[in-house]
């Protein structure tokens, strides 16, 4: 079937009339639908139950429908979409990886319908014309399906990208024992490509809303997102500033090479700014190995105490991630991470930094120098983590105290304490063990 011929015009009639007219009318209300969703940017949740609804309503015997494709995303390839008739519910998965080495993707229909390029595709799953070529099919059949219907649909999402083209899976099981209808397959081709479209406009936004939160962070990203983008567009936050630092770089670079070395980065990132990310904070940017991140208080100052307990926590986090790596990195033969940690609280202006045609959205202000300053006092006072007077009122558990210390280049004196995460590494590796 080419793309000619998947419109109304190809209805013959709805499902319980004998009006081709009025199948042609129902398919162009849907697909008028469908442009009014594409247009109001619809979740593809919200997208699928309201076509299935439809779909239902007009007699088609429709008892599963999935919908999935390809995504531009760091932890996962891609996204499926179920509606079953039992829960009358739309279920969304996330799959880690889509290629040859997973098997139920390697023996499915979608794949042999992208291998040899076939946009649909139909299975009699029951009588003399049953057709069980792929393993899904026979877990149809066992689960009472009679029918089922496949159909692609490719797009192009940025001709510019070396990620080429994707495709809209769609397919469609019923428990008719006749099984579907020629109407009823005319009607869902009807309105397959106008599914499609809507479907990539909120696969584009998610897509975008992913790129900016992944290289931004969340709050960054939908600053941005929301106008955001001019230089000097800025807001002022009060927050609790962590600047962490790895201490020995040069020792392990030397050791592993420059190709590994990107390598035990991504893995001490893992470890310091997961931890903010896990316990609230915003990852705000890499400074080369060091790491700035905010948690946010706001207006309220209600919220400090809040924000320097999640501090606290990821703080503590951190440390058990790291010994827990030194382990593995030792029996390896690999030298040991370490770090430096220094954390503040103050105002900062959270915006936009660098020329017109090339910004950067981060945090400035003499508080975040003032908790870089504190870090670089870690390796002189021999303590991973240091914590200005403020955050130490607030973190709930002992500290030593180690003086006040003048902060390089700001001509600020600021008392400095170690906190002892003991306790709070327990609780961590109480919630991990339950």
């Amino acid at each position: 079937m080419n793309n000619n011929q998947q419109d109304s015009a190809v209805v013959t009639s709805l499902p319980g009339t004998n009006s081709a007219q009025a199948a042609r009318g129902f398919v162009r209300s849907v697909n008028d639908w469908l442009m009014e969703c594409a247009l109001d940017d619809t979740d593809i949740s919200e997208l699928l139950a309201g076509m299935v609804s439809r779909l239902v309503a007009s007699g088609i015997p429709i008892d599963r429908v999935m919908v999935a494709f390809k995504t531009l995303h760091p932890l996962y390839e891609g996204v499926s979409y179920i509606w079953n008739k039992e829960s009358g519910q739309v279920e969304r998965s996330t799959h880690m990886g889509v290629g040859d080495q997973d098997q139920d993707w390697a023996e499915s229909p979608m794949k042999w319908m992208l291998d040899n390029d076939v946009s649909f595709m139909r299975r009699h799953l029951i009588g003399p014309s049953s057709v069980i070529d792929f393993p899904v099919l026979e877990s149809f059949r066992r689960n009472r399906g009679t029918d089922y219907y496949a159909l692609m649909t490719p797009f192009v999402t940025d001709r510019d990208s070396t990620l080429d083209s994707n495709r809209i899976f769609m397919t469609y099981l019923t428990r008719r024992p006749s099984g579907f209808s020629d109407e009823d397959l005319a009607i869902l081709s009807g309105i397959q490509r106008r599914f499609a479209v809507s479907c990539k406009m909120r696969i584009n936004h998610e897509e975008t809303s992913t790129i900016l939160e992944t290289y931004l962070g969340s709050d960054a990203g939908a600053r941005v997102r929301n106008g955001q983008i001019k230089l000097g567009d800025s807001t002022k936050t009060r927050a609790v500033i962590w600047f962490s630092d790895m201490r020995n770089s040069t020792s392990i670079a030397t050791h592993v090479g420059d190709d590994a070395f990107l390598g035990e980065m991504n893995d001490f990132f893992s470890a310091t700014a997961g931890a903010v990310l896990k316990h609230g904070g915003q990852v705000l940017r890499y400074i080369g190995d060091a790491t700035l991140a905010i948690f946010p208080i706001g207006d309220d100052e209600n919220n400090l105490e809040t924000a320097c307990l999640a501090a606290l926590y990821a703080a503590a986090e951190a440390q058990i991630n790291i010994d827990s790596l030194n382990a593995k990195r030792e029996e390896e033969g690999k030298p040991p991470f370490d770090y430096g940690l220094g954390m503040h609280v103050g105002d900062v202006i959270y915006g936009n930094v660098g020329v017109s045609e090339r910004v950067d959205f981060t945090v400035v202000g003499q508080a975040a120098n003032e908790a870089a300053r504190i870090e670089q006092l870690t390796k002189q006072l021999g303590k991973r983590v240091l914590v200005s007077q403020t955050v130490a009122r607030f973190i709930s558990c002992p500290t030593q105290e180690m003086g006040a210390y003048e902060l390089q280049g700001t001509g600020v004196s600021v008392k400095l304490f170690a906190p002892d995460f003991a306790e709070a590494c327990h609780r961590i590796e109480l919630m991990r063990a339950g």
